[in-house]
């Protein structure tokens, strides 16, 4: 299997300062990885070094073997895509110019679309359930549906390696679990590397094939979202932040019943966590 991406001694922060210890991680052809850990534990710098926008404090990002820094922007874009948090707020862009954007590093000197163009852009929204919404303006949609069309643009772009900074924001729990979906038959179907990231650590730990977790000053590790709850990882990441604030609970078992938890994570496990749906009041998981 292809090796995409890999890290050496990797130092990721900023004025020279790392906000973790060094990363040695790779991706491989297929691979699907969900990047998860508290907020300020470097999630986003992490993602903007590996896709080139931010430099690394140390070591290096080799893609495909060569060292991500020798490729040029062009080069680059069609190698990987990146879906980020920020969205457009033109007031008369539509759902089509920007999904249609993604087609550009593929488009001639004219950036002139074809009629394959066309087809590959609405199947893209097709395949995230938003066809519907081709000739809507885009900042007429709601948050999800925006989210939606960022996924879309990322699709057209149609590269080996798909980086996704909270994909599933905005999304309902369905929404969620589709957007799993079309995150594996795009691995299985077409072969795509995809790291996403995610707050929403009952998604992960239910889905997730392979996790990265970071926080702060901890060295990152990975494994199976089993291996990383059985090693006792999503305690020790997690429980400092949880354990700031009251935690609502409800049983997917009883979901009649629902318990307050106030600051004490003794009373919540991470084995718990797998097995119910929870819902946290001023906690960002």
């Amino acid at each position: 299997m292809q090796e995409v991406l890999k890290t050496s001694n990797l130092s990721i922060g900023y004025k020279g300062q790392a906000l973790m210890p060094a990363i040695d991680v790779s991706l491989n052809e297929g691979d699907i990885v969900a990047l998860a850990g508290p907020n300020g534990s470097g999630k986003t710098t992490l993602f903007k070094t590996l896709s080139a926008s931010l430099k690394p404090v140390g070591g290096e990002v080799k893609l495909f073997g060569k060292d991500l820094r020798d490729y040029s922007p062009t080069e680059r874009s069609s190698l990987f895509s990146l879906v980020l948090t920020e969205k457009p707020d033109d007031l008369f862009l539509k759902v089509f110019d920007i999904v249609a954007a993604g087609r550009y590093p593929h488009l001639g000197l004219l950036a002139k679309l074809k009629a394959e163009d066309e087809q590959i852009i609405y199947d893209s929204l097709e395949t995230v359930g938003i066809s519907h919404l081709v000739n809507r303006n885009f900042v007429s949609l709601s948050d999800g549906e925006q989210q939606k069309v960022m996924i879309a643009k990322a699709l057209v772009q149609d590269t080996p390696l798909i980086f996704m900074d909270e994909p599933a924001a905005f999304l309902d729990y369905p929404s969620k679990i589709e957007l799993v979906n079309i995150m594996h038959k795009l691995s299985r179907e077409k072969h795509k590397t995809i790291l996403f990231s995610s707050h929403d650590l009952d998604l992960l730990l239910r889905h997730a094939d392979v996790m990265w977790v970071v926080a702060p000053q901890q060295p990152l590790r990975q494994g199976t979202p089993k291996e990383l709850v059985d090693q006792g990882i999503i305690d020790e990441y997690f429980k400092p932040i949880v354990a700031k604030d009251e935690f609502y609970w409800m049983t997917s078992e009883r979901p009649d019943l629902k318990t307050c938890f106030s600051g004490d994570w003794s009373n919540v496990d991470a084995k718990t966590l797998r097995e119910n749906e929870y819902y946290g009041r001023n906690v960002e998981l």
